[in-house]
């Protein structure tokens, strides 16, 4: 019998917590979910979400960009770094992307893509839990993807 993602990524968590990991609820979800993050932050803080572009440059077909995902009231909750691999998106969806406005997320659920995430690794370092994914588009990669979360947990976080 085959294991399901979710006891997958619950075997990945309960691992970084045996190693010292302290993680709370809310770092959990947003380690394991394959959804928008943008959608689950706004629902975990009860506030909208801003997406601060801080780089972003362009080469060979490849757009590199990091960006800090906010609370309405400028709280920092999430830190990544993608990379954006034009040739295997929708040039509308590549688009959206450098006008710097919008999530990477956003972008692909408002042009209706349909995708697939695949988280292949997670870890703490120096306190912050982590992640990396890569999201696919029509069997190939189009986004590598690695998410540091900054929301803090347990006691006195969500």
């Amino acid at each position: 019998m085959r294991e399901d993602f979710g006891a997958s990524a619950l075997l990945k968590i309960q691992e970084l917590e045996r190693k010292g990991a302290k993680l709370g609820m809310a770092q959990k979800i947003l380690l394991a979910e394959t959804g928008t993050v943008e959608q689950v932050l706004s629902i975990l803080t009860g506030s909208p979400i801003r997406v601060n572009v801080t780089s972003q440059s362009e080469e060979k077909g490849v757009i590199s960009r990091e960006v800090v995902l906010t609370s309405d009231a400028g709280e920092p909750l999430i830190r990544a770094r993608s990379k954006v691999y034009c040739r295997n998106l929708p040039p509308a969806v590549v688009e959206k992307i450098r006008r710097k406005r919008l999530g990477i997320g956003t972008a692909i659920f408002s042009a209706g893509l349909e995708t697939f995430r695949k988280i292949t690794k997670m870890g703490v370092n120096d306190g912050i839990p982590y992640r990396t994914y890569r999201i696919f588009y029509r069997g190939k990669v189009a986004f590598e993807i690695r998410e540091e979360i900054l929301l803090k947990g347990g006691p006195g976080g969500i």
